[in-house]
């Protein structure tokens, strides 16, 4: 086995000294609890193949540093993996990039095969970043899910041009040349450098964790005004990303052929909501406590309907205790994220779009207005 250390300033680095990092684990977490790992192995199976890279990325004061265990023989890997769970006993979080499904389990099985105990692997918070960031790869337009692809999108540029499986082959031929004395030192560097980018990398990635976290970033309310021709409003928020990053979303307002979209930026998020002049209906929660006037076709409270003849009067239904309303309104996503005192509106019982009226006071109601940017993104 032969170790390698490489060492990067983090201020040539999107890290979390450029600030703004305020979500999970960072604001949980110190730095120097934190670290990242990612395996190279001969296959995809533990028990017909073996592990020859152990990579593993922390925090030091201003630097990010990669710490390397490299199989230089057909028998080290035992050595590696006693180094490496050495290693980690130091952090509190280890994170990688689909390490839950891979990574973690082949280590583990290794571990039982040499007689290592892993409890310290499982002792960490893990954190796998595809599994929380594959569902944004669509928000920010990604081709696919993999790392290569969210690395891409936050600006860093490869010199690895290979992936795991195609150096398979690499590292087989780097054992060939070393048992017959052959030039070796290009195949390493291929090997390594794979592996550190991979590290370097995901470190770097997680900055786009504040995706999870975009209703709690903390914004406040810019502007807010309507279009030209009131068939929309827009309103913007400022903010402050962990990156100069930009993204938009539109979310459907279904059978309408309308969308609420929200665009974001490194200091701006735009919410366009569209507005719908139309007649709605407002169902009570409380339908119990009223009755359904038969030749009136509407609802009455109890309170009132005792004094009318029980002949033109049943209990009201769910679907048809309700007020309709005609006027302005805009959709809402989340209608539970509003106070009790705010009425949502449906077109019937059975539709999933909510409403909210529009009136001139939410127009200067910040909290409002925070709130339903919130619920937007929830």
């Amino acid at each position: 086995m032969v170790t390698y250390t490489h060492t990067f300033p983090l201020s040539d680095m999107i890290s979390p000294a450029d600030g703004g990092w305020n979500f999970s684990p960072y604001n949980e977490y110190s730095l120097n609890e934190i670290c990242f790992f990612d395996i190279e192995t001969t296959g995809l199976s533990p028990d017909t193949s073996n592990i020859y890279l152990i990579g593993a990325g922390f925090y030091e004061d201003e630097y990010f540093k990669v710490i390397q265990w490299f199989a230089d023989d057909y028998n080290s890997e035992k050595d590696m993996l006693v180094s490496f769970i050495d290693f980690i006993k130091s952090y509190k979080v280890i994170m990688h990039y689909n390490g839950a499904a891979f990574d973690i389990p082949f280590i583990q099985k290794k571990c039982r095969r040499h007689r290592l105990n892993s409890a310290p692997l499982g002792n960490l918070k893990s954190m796998d970043l595809y599994k929380s960031l594959r569902k944004y790869a669509a928000l920010l337009n990604l081709p696919d899910k993999k790392l290569k692809s969210f690395e891409k999108y936050i600006g860093l540029d490869r010199d690895d041009t290979f992936d795991g499986g195609q150096l398979i082959s690499v590292y087989a031929e780097y054992m060939q040349n070393k048992y017959l004395i052959k030039e070796t030192d290009m195949l390493l560097k291929l090997l390594l450098l794979h592996n550190y980018e991979d590290i370097t990398g995901l470190s770097q990635v997680a900055s786009l964790l504040f995706l999870k976290e975009l209703a709690n970033l903390p914004v406040t309310v810019n502007n807010i005004s309507p279009s030209e021709d009131n068939s929309d409003i827009t309103v913007t928020y400022n903010c402050r990303l962990c990156g100069n990053y930009n993204f938009a979303s539109e979310i459907p307002v279904s059978d309408t052929g309308k969308s609420i979209k929200i665009s974001f930026s490194m200091n701006r998020i735009t919410l366009t909501i569209p507005v719908f002049t139309t007649t709605l209906n407002y169902y009570f929660t409380d339908y119990k406590d009223y009755y359904y006037m038969t030749e009136e076709h509407t609802v009455m409270h109890k309170s009132i309907a005792v004094y009318t003849d029980a002949s033109v009067r049943r209990k009201a239904k769910k679907s048809e205790c309700y007020v309709s309303r005609e006027g302005i309104f805009i959709p809402v996503i989340k209608a539970g994220c509003f106070s009790s005192n705010v009425h949502i509106f449906r077109k019937d019982y059975t539709s999933k779009n909510y409403f909210i009226e529009l009136n001139d006071t939410m127009y200067e109601n910040t909290d409002w207005l925070l709130t339903y940017y919130r619920q937007a993104v929830y």
